[in-house]
Order: C-alpha cells, then structure tokens, then sequence
C-alpha cells in the first residue's frame, strides 16, 4: 500500500483524518521513516545552499525550491513522530 492515495477530499473527511494517517503509517518501520526524515533535512540544507549561491535571475525558483524542500521535511518529521507516538 503507498503512503499516499488518490482519495478524493470527501473520502478523506469520510474517513476521519486520525484513521487515514494511520491506516498510511501501518507496517512502515519507524527506522526508515527516520531515514526519511534525515534525507529531507540533507535536502534542505543543499536547497539552501544553492538558493544563496544562486544568481539573481535565479532566486525565486531557488527560493520556491528552498520552500518545497522545508515542506518535504516537515512531512517526513510529522510522519516519524506519527508512527512514534502511535508505538507508545
């Protein structure tokens, strides 16, 4: 089963927020979901590096690049502390 689902918005509501994100962190082992978290912050960290060293023209698409990529950690650490808190 993936993580993601092409659910629609009112599958979603139907199914109640709290079951859905469970139902999508069932038999994920929280070491890769760690790992996960870990590659995002590496992503981070090059999508800042290279939104500082872009050249001016290039800024806004390195900034929406930055933005996407604190997005993407954001997501992988919320899913992490998920599947941790579900575990206690």
């Amino acid at each position: 089963m993936a993580l993601f689902s092409n659910r629609t918005q009112d599958d979603r509501e139907a199914a109640g927020r709290g079951s859905l994100r469970r139902f999508a962190l069932a038999g994920v082992h929280p070491a890769d979901l760690f790992d996960a978290w870990l590659f995002a912050e590496a992503d981070v960290a090059l999508a800042l590096a290279a939104w500082r060293c872009a050249p001016r023209a290039d800024k806004r698409v390195a900034h929406a690049a930055y933005v996407a990529a604190l997005d993407r950690e954001a997501q992988a650490a919320d899913s992490f502390r998920r599947c941790v808190d579900d575990a206690r």
